[in-house]
C-alpha cells in the first residue's frame, strides 16, 4: 500500500513527516536528513507511488511532464528541466519568455527610436534652411523695397527742385520782362 509523506518515517530520527525535496527524496523536518523513498512522489499530494507509474495513484495527476524546450521528460514538481534547464512552470517559462522578449523590443525600440531621431534631426535640418531661406528672400524683398523708396525719394526731390528752379527761374524771367517793358 502506498504511503504519504507525511505519514512516512524519517530513516534517521524516525519522526513522521517528510518534506518533499525532489521526485524520489524528501528531507525531515526534525533532523533534517535525506530520506530516498522507493518510488515516484507526487508533487501535488505527496503520495508515494509506485517505482515507474506515471500517474499519481490517489489524485491521478500526470507525475512527470515534457520540457517545452528539448521535449525531455521531467518529474512534475520540477522547476528547471534536468536536460536544458529551461523553466518547467508555465509562469516562469511565461516570465522567462516576456523578460527574454522585453529585451528584443527594448533593444528594437532604442533601435527604432535612434532611427526616428536621425529623421527628425534631418526633417529638423531641412526646416531650417527652408526658412533661413525664405527669411533671404524676406530680407532681399524689404532691402529691394526700401531702395526703390529711395530712389522714389531721390526722384521725388530731384523733380521739386527742378520744379523750383523752373518756378523761380520763371518768376525771373517774368520780373525781367516786366522790367523792360
Amino acid at each position: 500500500m502506498a504511503a504519504f509523506l507525511t505519514e512516512t518515517l524519517c530513516s534517521n530520527c524516525q519522526a513522521a513527516g517528510l518534506e518533499l525535496e525532489n521526485e524520489a527524496e524528501a528531507v525531515c523536518r526534525y533532523c533534517g536528513a535525506r530520506n530516498t523513498v522507493d518510488g515516484i512522489i507526487c508533487p501535488y499530494c505527496e503520495l508515494i507511488n509506485a517505482a515507474g507509474a506515471e500517474t499519481c495513484q490517489d489524485c491521478h495527476r500526470n507525475l512527470y511532464r515534457q520540457c517545452p524546450a528539448c521535449a525531455t521528460p521531467n518529474w512534475a514538481g520540477a522547476d528547471q528541466c534536468l536536460r536544458c534547464q529551461a523553466p518547467l512552470d508555465a509562469v516562469a517559462a511565461l516570465g522567462a519568455r516576456y523578460r527574454t522578449d522585453t529585451a528584443g523590443r527594448l533593444r528594437a525600440q532604442q533601435h527604432e527610436a535612434a532611427g526616428i531621431k536621425a529623421m527628425e534631426a534631418a526633417a529638423s535640418e531641412r526646416r531650417l534652411a527652408e526658412l533661413n531661406a525664405v527669411e533671404q528672400r524676406r530680407q532681399q524683398y524689404l532691402n529691394d523695397a526700401i531702395r526703390v523708396r529711395d530712389n522714389q525719394q531721390r526722384l521725388w526731390i530731384a523733380t521739386l527742385i527742378i520744379l523750383g528752379f523752373i518756378v523761380v527761374a520763371g518768376a525771373v524771367i517774368g520780373l525781367a520782362f516786366m522790367s523792360a517793358h
